[in-house]
C-alpha cells in the first residue's frame, strides 16, 4: 500500500501546500539506497523527502530539519538548488511526484522501487539524472505524462460509475479479476477479500466502487500485522492497532520510521542467528569427535602391560626394545609382545605404563565432563535460537539481548547493542514521557532546533540571554509542571543563571524558523510565550 499510486496522489498534494514557494536546498544519497532532496519551504521550514530504492518495504517519507550532508559524500543535480518551488503534482499516468520549478524544468520522483530515481527533465527530455544518468539523459520525457494513456483516476472513475465497462474489463483480463490500473498487489489482495474470496463479477464491482470511493477520501492508518510487520493503509477497513493519522505524509512517516526499526531488527536477528548457528555447529563437531571409550580401552590395556612386565622382572631382556611374555590374564593364549623404552629398566617401564593407564583414564573423564558441558551449551544454543526466531518486534529483541546477556556472552557471542547511540545532546527525562534536550553549543542548538526536533516539540529559551536551545519532547503545551521544570532547567542553561528569575520563552517548534545572515543557533521565534523562573540545576 505504501507504493501504491493514490499514496502518492495524496503525498504530492500535500507536499504541494508545504512546498510551493519554497526552493530546492540540497540533493544528495545519505546512503546506497536513498535519495534525499532538502527544501526549505516559504516559511522557511526546513523540510528532506527521502527516496528508497532497492527495499520493497519502503517508498518515500519525509523528515523535518535540515540533513546534514556528509563530507564524503557528493551533492547531486546541483544546478537546481536554490531553484523554487512552483508546484508539486502527481503525474496522471504512473507513480511519478513532479516538483515543476522555476526556469521551465521538473524534478520528478520515479517511485518504482527498484528503480527509484530522481532526474531533471526540461522541454521533454531528460537533462540529469541521480542515478543511470549515462542512460537517461537525453530520452524524451513528456512535461505532463504519456498523453496516449488515460489518466490512472479518470479510468478507474469510469469503471465504478459503469458496472458493464467494469465487467468488460474482467472479460479482457482473463484471469476472471479485473486488471485495474493503480492498483497494485495489495489493494488487488484486499479487492478479493471484500468480494468474499470469490471472482464472482458482481461483487467483485461492488467492492471495487467502496474501494475506489474510500482511495479518494481516505482513512490514513499505519498498524502491524500478527507478525509484528509494520502496515500502511488508506482504506477505511481499521488495521490491527492502527494509529490513525491526519495526513498522508504524516502516516508515511510513522510507516517508515516503524519498518526501518522492523529491517534492522530483522537484520540483528539474522547476524545474531548466524552467530548461534555457527557455535551450535562448533558444539555438534566436537561432539562427533569424542572418543572416550577409546581412552578407557587404552588405559586398560596399559594397566595389562604394566601389570604383565611387573609379573616378567626375573625374566631376561633379549632385545632392549621390546619383551614377549605370557599373558597370565588370558591362559593358554598366545604371548604378548610389550614395546620397551631401551633406556629404562622393566619396573620403570611398567611404572610409565601404569602413568599412561592413568593419564588415559583421567582423559577419558575430562572428555565425559567436556561432553555433558557440550550437550547443555547445545540444548542452551537451540533454545537461543527457537526463541530468537519467534521475537517479531525491535521491543521484543531488545528484551531477548537484555535478558539473555550473559548465556550469550558465556557462549562467545557478543550481542549487539540493542539501544539507540547516545544522544549528542544533555539530556534530561522529566517524566515517564517527557524528555529535555539541551544543546552544548552554537552548531550543537542548530543541529537540536532543525535536525532532531520535530514541530509539535516544545522550543524553550531564556529571552533576552545567551543560551542553550532547549527542546521538551512528550509533554503539550497544556503539560504546565512539565513546562515550568523544563524552563527553570533552561535558564540555568542560559548566561543569566545567576540572576533570580529569568525569563524564558517557548513556543511549539513549527513556529521557530531560521533567518538569512544569522550566525548558527540564532532564530526567528513566533507566537511564544514568556514564564519568569527561577534557575535550577537538576540531576543530568
Amino acid at each position: 500500500m505504501h507504493r501504491n499510486y493514490f499514496t502518492f496522489y495524496h503525498a504530492a498534494m500535500e507536499l504541494h501546500e508545504r512546498l510551493a514557494g519554497g526552493f530546492v536546498f540540497e540533493i544528495h544519497s545519505p546512503r546506497k539506497e536513498e535519495l534525499c532532496i532538502c527544501f526549505i519551504t516559504a516559511k522557511g521550514e526546513h523540510l528532506q523527502v527521502m527516496a528508497i530504492s532497492r527495499i520493497p518495504e519502503l517508498s518515500f517519507y519525509t523528515r523535518e530539519g535540515m540533513s546534514r550532508k556528509n563530507p564524503q559524500s557528493a551533492s547531486l543535480l546541483k544546478s537546481i538548488c536554490e531553484r523554487e518551488v512552483e508546484s508539486v503534482e502527481m503525474s496522471p499516468c504512473d507513480r511519478e511526484i513532479l516538483v515543476r520549478l522555476s526556469g521551465e524544468e521538473t524534478l520528478v520522483l520515479r517511485l518504482f522501487g527498484t528503480e527509484a530515481n530522481i532526474f531533471l527533465s526540461s522541454g521533454g527530455v531528460v537533462t540529469d539524472a541521480c542515478r543511470n544518468r549515462n542512460t537517461l539523459v537525453g530520452q524524451p520525457y513528456p512535461e505532463s505524462g504519456d498523453h496516449s494513456k488515460e489518466s490512472i483516476l479518470g479510468e478507474l472513475e469510469q469503471l465504478a460509475q459503469s458496472p458493464e465497462r467494469f465487467f468488460g474489463r474482467i472479460a479482457t483480463s482473463g484471469s476472471g479479476a479485473p486488471d485495474l490500473a493503480g492498483f497494485d498487489r495489495s489493494l488487488q489482495r484486499s479487492l478479493l477479500e471484500r468480494a468474499g474470496g470469490t471472482k464472482n463479477p458482481e461483487a467483485l464491482f461492488a467492492a471495487f466502487q467502496d474501494m475506489f470511493y474510500e482511495l479518494l477520501d481516505p482513512l490514513v492508518q499505519s498498524g502491524e500485522s500478527t507478525e509484528g510487520k509494520p502496515l500502511f493503509s488508506l482504506l477505511h477497513t481499521r488495521l490491527a492497532g492502527a494509529q490513525i493519522h491526519s495526513s498522508v505524509l504524516e502516516g508515511l512517516n510513522r510507516y517508515s520510521s516503524a519498518m526501518w526499526s522492523w529491517l534492522n531488527t530483522v537484520q540483528a536477528q539474522r547476524e545474531l542467528s548466524g552467530k548461534l548457528q555457527q557455535q551450535l555447529r562448533r558444539a555438534e563437531r566436537e561432539l562427533q569427535e569424542f572418543r572416550p571409550l577409546e581412552l578407557e580401552k587404552s588405559a586398560a590395556g596399559y594397566e595389562t602391560c604394566g601389570h604383565l612386565l611387573m609379573g616378567a622382572l626375573y625374566m631376561e631382556r633379549r632385545a632392549p626394545e621390546s619383551i614377549r611374555v605370557k599373558d597370565i590374564f588370558n591362559p593358554g593364549g598366545p604371548d604378548v609382545e610389550i614395546r620397551l623404552k631401551p633406556e629404562l629398566g622393566l619396573g620403570d617401564n611398567a611404572a610409565a605404563y601404569f602413568r599412561k593407564a592413568a593419564k588415559a583414564r583421567g582423559g577419558a573423564e575430562s572428555l565425559r565432563r567436556r561432553r555433558a558441558e557440550l550437550e547443555k551449551r547445545k540444548v542452551e544454543l537451540e533454545g537461543l535460537l527457537g526463541e530468537l526466531a519467534s521475537l517479531s518486534s525491535p521491543k521484543a529483541v531488545k528484551r531477548f539481548l537484555e535478558t539473555n546477556a550473559a548465556p550469550l556472552r558465556k557462549n562467545g557471542i557478543a550481542p549487539p547493542k540493542a539501544a539507540a547511540p547516545s544522544s549528542p545532546f544533555r539530556t534530561i527525562r522529566l517524566s515517564a514521557s517527557a524528555t529535555l534536550y539541551i544543546g552544548k553549543n552554537a552548531r550543537n542548538n542548530e543541529q537540536l532546533t532543525f535536525a532532531f526536533a520535530k514541530p509539535n516539540d516544545i522550543w524553550l529559551h531564556a529571552r533576552g540571554s545567551a543560551g542553550s536551545h532547549c527542546v521538551l519532547r512528550g509533554a503539550s503545551m497544556q503539560h504546565r509542571d512539565e513546562i515550568h521544570r523544563a524552563a527553570r532547567i533552561a535558564a540555568w542553561h542560559s548566561a543569566a543563571k545567576h540572576s533570580e528569575l529569568v525569563p524564558v520563552m517557548y513556543t511549539l517548534k513549527k513556529h521557530v524558523r531560521r533567518a538569512k545572515n544569522l550566525p548558527p543557533g540564532q532564530v526567528k521565534v513566533e507566537r511564544e510565550e514568556v514564564i519568569l523562573v527561577k534557575p535550577s540545576r537538576e540531576m543530568e
